[in-house]
């Protein structure tokens, strides 16, 4: 299927929202929405999340690129952003899914260059008996209790925790991964760097032209690299970027708005306030309400 054509939703299948733990994690059971669909989750992509999905009892397909796999024992199957997917269920299955934004991952593994790309491949794991598996199984259990207890350090212990579980799956011998997709990452590696130099720069006035220019290519083709990769524009990557640092540093309640303005170098308070409205439908203090209501 064209680009173009993908089915995309910004929450998890069937939804345009999703409620991250201060913009980073979601973890819901896994076939809950396929009961709600008649156990059809009908192909689809997500441009903002890496998802891992954790299949601990029942049958169903996988479906990905033309190909049906069938999973009937306990699995776990890992989808990029930006990627089509989708199951449908032979009989009830359980488990867990848990949904990072694209942001989490290079804020906390950024300096592991390799095994941020080792993310960009769908991967189905059977689970197998042995003493990795059962580390990975064992940190997912974690992360599903640490999201739902709301404990002090929630947030520091999940990504710790996020963080673990993305190593342990790189650490998994090749033969016990099928990776499903072998694409040229050359665009995702200039995606991967174009992001970076966004962070490094941390300069909200910084031209597209100048990121262009230091990745060694054209305005232009910094476009499709991003159309490509993450079905954006580079402005708005950079745009997403910088809302979601906002909303990070709006959850520390010992800084004012004027300041978390002022970290992200814009102009003023006002102007931030106006973009940040613009692009998540609720102003900055609405935002840090809203979330200190959740914690």
């Amino acid at each position: 299927m064209d680009q173009s054509e993908k089915r995309y939703y910004q929450g998890l299948y069937g939804s345009d929202e999703i409620e991250f733990t201060k913009g980073l994690i979601h973890i819901s059971p896994f076939g809950v929405i396929g009961k709600q669909h008649q156990n059809n989750v009908l192909q689809h992509a997500h441009n903002h999340l890496f998802q891992v999905f954790l299949i601990q009892s029942g049958t169903t397909f996988f479906l990905y690129n033309n190909q049906t796999i069938q999973i009937d024992r306990p699995t776990i199957v890992t989808v990029p952003k930006n990627t089509e997917h989708g199951f449908e269920h032979q009989t009830d299955v359980n488990g867990w899914i848990i949904s990072l934004s694209d942001t989490v991952l290079e804020r906390m593994i950024f300096r592991e260059a390799e095994v941020v790309n080792s993310l960009e491949d769908v991967q189905v794991i059977t689970l197998e008996n042995n003493d990795l598996i059962k580390e990975i199984e064992h940190t997912i259990q974690k992360c599903v209790s640490e999201y739902h207890d709301y404990k002090d350090g929630r947030l520091l212990m999940l990504e710790y925790l996020v963080g673990q579980l993305v190593v342990l799956l790189y650490r998994l011998p090749q033969n016990q991964k099928k990776k499903l997709n072998k694409t040229d990452h050359s665009s995702k590696i200039y995606f991967r760097k174009f992001t970076q130099s966004i962070k490094e720069s941390a300069n909200y006035k910084k031209t597209i032209d100048e990121y262009a220019s230091e990745l060694g290519v054209t305005a232009g083709h910094l476009n499709k690299i991003c159309q490509a990769v993450a079905s954006q524009s580079p402005k708005e990557v950079i745009m997403k970027y910088f809302i979601t640092e906002a909303q990070l540093l709006l959850t520390d309640v010992t800084l004012t708005i004027s300041e978390v303005a002022y970290k992200l170098n814009f102009d003023d308070k006002s102007y931030f306030s106006r973009i940040f409205k613009k692009k998540t439908g609720i102003t900055p203090a609405e935002f840090r309400k809203l979330t200190e209501t959740k914690l």
